[in-house]
C-alpha cells in the first residue's frame, strides 16, 4: 500500500496525511521509527516522524526529530515549513517567522509556507507583508482558497475593505459556491 519510503518531500506530506486517515499513530510511529532504524541518515523518515508527532501534540518529540531531520538535509524546504509550523504552534513567533521564511526562499513557490507565513504576519501584526506574502501563494497556487480569504483578512486589517471584497469576488469566480466567501463578502456589504 503506502508502506514505501516517498520519492520526494511533496509525497512525504501526502503519506503523512494518508497514514493519519489509514492507519493509526501509533503504527505511523512504528513504520517511520522502524525506517530511522533500518536507515539512521534517513531525513525523510525524520521529517514524517516530527510531523506526526506535531500532529499529536508531542512538540518535544517532535522538536526533537525535526531538529535531526534538519541536520540531515539542512536546505529541505519542507523541514524548514514544518519547524516554522511547530514554532508557530508553540507561539514562538520569532523562530516561527524565521523557518517559514527560509521555507520559502529554498522554495518560492511553496503555496503551505507563503500562505502560513501571511497568517504568522498577521498574527505579529505585519499585515503589508501579509498581503504580499498572501498574493504570492496566489500566484503560484490560483486554485487555492485559504490565501485569498487570508488576503481579504489582511486587507482588512491594513483598513481597505474594497480590496478585501475585491479578493473575495476573484475567489467566487474561481470557486462560485465557496461558502466561506459568500459568507465574508455578505459581512462586508452588511456593514456598508
Amino acid at each position: 500500500m503506502i508502506r514505501q519510503q516517498p520519492r520526494s518531500k511533496r509525497l512525504c506530506a501526502t503519506t503523512r496525511i494518508i497514514l493519519k486517515l489509514t492507519t493509526t499513530w501509533e503504527e505511523a510511529l512504528h513504520y517511520f521509527r522502524e525506517s530511522i532504524r533500518q536507515k539512521p541518515n534517513n531525513g525523510t523518515a525524520f521529517l514524517n516522524l516530527g510531523n506526526v508527532f506535531r500532529e499529536q501534540g508531542h512538540r518535544e518529540e517532535a522538536m526533537e526529530a525535526l531538529q535531526q531531520a534538519l541536520h540531515l538535509e539542512p536546505q529541505d524546504p519542507e523541514i524548514h515549513y514544518s519547524l516554522g509550523m511547530l514554532y508557530a504552534q508553540q507561539e514562538d513567533n520569532r523562530r516561527a517567522r524565521d523557518f517559514l521564511e527560509k521555507a520559502v526562499k529554498l522554495q518560492p513557490d511553496y503555496p503551505e509556507a507563503l500562505n502560513n507565513l501571511g497568517v504568522l504576519y498577521l498574527r505579529i501584526r505585519e499585515p503589508l507583508q501579509a498581503v504580499d506574502a498572501f498574493q504570492k501563494c496566489i500566484r503560484v497556487a490560483a486554485g487555492f482558497d485559504q490565501p485569498y480569504l487570508n488576503l481579504a483578512k489582511a486587507h482588512v486589517a491594513n483598513g481597505d475593505r474594497r480590496k478585501a471584497e475585491e479578493v473575495l469576488r476573484r475567489l467566487l469566480e474561481i470557486q462560485p459556491h465557496h461558502p466561506m466567501a459568500q459568507k465574508m463578502l455578505e459581512q462586508f456589504t452588511r456593514q456598508h
